[in-house]
């Protein structure tokens, strides 16, 4: 008998894919500034994982719209786990490499897409309006709340037994999703399929909608300055606001609950006052705020709760961004466009973290944190009008 229906087991190996992903981000950084790496060596590093997944956006789109969801998913975490056991098989034979945590980071990041885009698939397969803006908004609050909640697991498995232990974890962690991806079983015959389109014909669909064009717009502009703020936080909190692994574990695990406890129920009600595109400009300009706070180091002990407010906020700003960009992309396209526009959202990702990466050694962390949060001030002021008209 079947623990979980097929839809929501294939959404937790999707979070349980994106928990891979936050370990990438917030604990390869952790351990190479314990090594004596530069902040800005770690923001680069916590960028590492995007770099693939810009490359593989478009052609996971046209893959996963033309493959069952979950075989898709279990052959792409396969690989993804034969690379990170590179490391801890290497250590255990007594070679030190730090270069295979680096590359295991890179081939998550090709993967990571694949495993997205089934999902995108799977939802687009299953829901219609208003169902598909509901399981949306789920799949991306589980996504933010395993990306970033779970690195508090990865920070006390490297408190335990340093980088070995943290990617023995990750390791773990993709033999259970694989499982329940495995456990979800192929499309049921009886299922109605729908139409695979091309890539010409996806992006003619995209080029007929302006308003899902303005929407890939706000993303890139938005992801500048919030993927600014994500890459640098490790650091943040390690060197700025003076937090070892265990009070940095307090702060995920804080960010996390509020994350899990609050998204879904915050951004229904934004958007049924307000409606989606505004619900994603109120968790923007929220969002600034609370990157200001961590510019001051005197509000290091209230670090745990602005980290909450920044997830919160950072995570209601892509479920209503999600929702709104599926509710204006035709059904056959749902995993091309959406990871096509996923894509744009990671160059602006990537910018911001390379223009962090080279600033924090030249005006500190206060002067970078304050220019982050009036770039995300000035994003939730500046496309008003745009998305909501």
């Amino acid at each position: 008998m079947r623990l979980l229906r097929r839809t929501p087991a294939l959404l937790v190996a999707n979070s349980l894919s994106a928990a891979i992903q936050g370990q990438f981000m917030f604990v390869a950084p952790w351990i190479v500034l314990a090594r004596g790496g530069s902040p800005s060596d770690a923001a680069l590093v916590a960028g590492l994982v995007f770099v693939p997944m810009l490359a593989a956006a478009v052609p996971a789109g046209v893959v996963c719209d033309r493959t069952e969801p979950a075989r898709l998913m279990v052959l792409s975490l396969s690989i993804g786990l034969g690379a990170c056991a590179l490391y801890p098989l290497c250590a255990l034979a007594g070679h030190d490499w730090l270069w295979l945590v680096l590359l295991a980071a890179l081939v998550t990041g090709t993967v990571r897409l694949f495993v997205e885009g089934a999902v995108l698939r799977e939802v687009g397969d299953t829901a219609t309006a208003p169902w598909l803006l509901r399981r949306q908004t789920i799949r991306s609050t589980l996504n933010q709340a395993a990306l970033f909640a779970s690195p508090f697991t990865g920070l006390l498995a490297f408190r335990a037994g340093g980088a070995t232990a943290v990617l023995g974890l990750v390791c773990a962690i993709h033999v259970v999703a694989i499982a329940l991806a495995a456990h979800a079983g192929r499309t049921p015959s009886g299922r109605a399929t729908r139409s695979r389109t091309s890539l010409v014909a996806g992006i003619a669909s995209f080029l007929a909608n302006p308003r899902l064009q303005r929407l890939g717009l706000a993303a890139l502009v938005w992801n500048v300055f919030a993927g600014a703020a994500l890459g640098i936080m490790p650091a943040v909190l390690r060197e700025h606001a003076r937090l070892d692994e265990l009070e940095a574990s307090a702060a995920f695990v804080v960010g996390g609950v509020a994350v899990v406890a609050l998204t879904l129920p915050v951004v229904g009600a934004l958007q049924r006052i307000v409606g989606a595109p505004a619900a994603f400009l109120l968790a923007v300009a929220v969002e600034g705020v609370a990157v200001l706070g961590f510019a001051d180091v005197r509000l290091a002990l209230l670090a745990p709760l602005l980290y909450a407010v920044f997830l919160l906020s950072n995570s209601a700003a892509a479920a209503a961004l999600s929702g709104a960009r599926a509710l204006e992309v035709d059904v056959d396209h749902q995993a091309l466009l959406n990871l096509a526009l996923i894509s744009v959202s990671l160059v602006g990702y990537l910018v911001g973290v390379a223009a962090t990466a080279g600033l924090i050694g030249l005006i500190g962390f206060g002067a970078v944190l304050a220019l982050i949060a009036a770039g995300l001030g000035l994003t939730a002021v500046g496309f008003r009008r745009p998305l909501l008209a």
